[in-house]
């Protein structure tokens, strides 16, 4: 009989487990409150060396995030679209698609000003959320644990 692949919230832990027990437990509280300000949404997990990234979006697709979280050993970062207004000058970075604000607590969340750009994110998308619904976790990547061979000459 063939061996059962372990549940996306498994290998989600699994991928959550190298990092330090405060980064997981915030990590972990911020999800709860991503999923119930997002009801409905795909979670689309990607585990990269250095990461564990999840996308909330309505489709399949991490690229077509309303909102995005990256979880490293030293922040929990919250990612918008970087055209998104930021009247309080939360966002950080220069990216070319993105930018983030630090997430320090869970309740960060839920604060006004990070909760308005949640919402001005989910209105950028374009999509209407439901009231409720559950929300799906699909994990999209693992990380390879052995280092890319060298190519090329000596």
């Amino acid at each position: 009989m063939p061996a059962r692949l372990p549940t996306p919230s498994a290998q989600f832990s699994a991928f959550l487990s190298r990092f330090p027990p405060e980064i997981v437990s915030l990590a972990k509280r911020c999800m709860s409150r991503l999923r119930h300000a997002l009801p409905g949404t795909n979670q689309i997990v990607y585990d990269y060396a250095h990461s564990v990234v999840v996308s909330f979006s309505m489709s399949e697709h991490g690229y077509e995030a309303i909102v995005a979280i990256a979880i490293s050993p030293e922040a929990v970062r919250l990612y918008v679209d970087k055209s998104l207004p930021d009247p309080k000058g939360l966002l950080e970075g220069t990216g070319t698609k993105v930018r983030s604000v630090t997430v320090n607590s869970a309740a960060d969340i839920d604060r006004g000003d990070v909760h308005a750009l949640i919402k001005a994110a989910i209105r950028h998308s374009g999509v209407t959320l439901p009231r409720t619904g559950s929300n799906t976790m699909i994990i999209k990547s693992k990380s390879k644990n052995s280092k890319p061979k060298k190519t090329g000459r000596v």
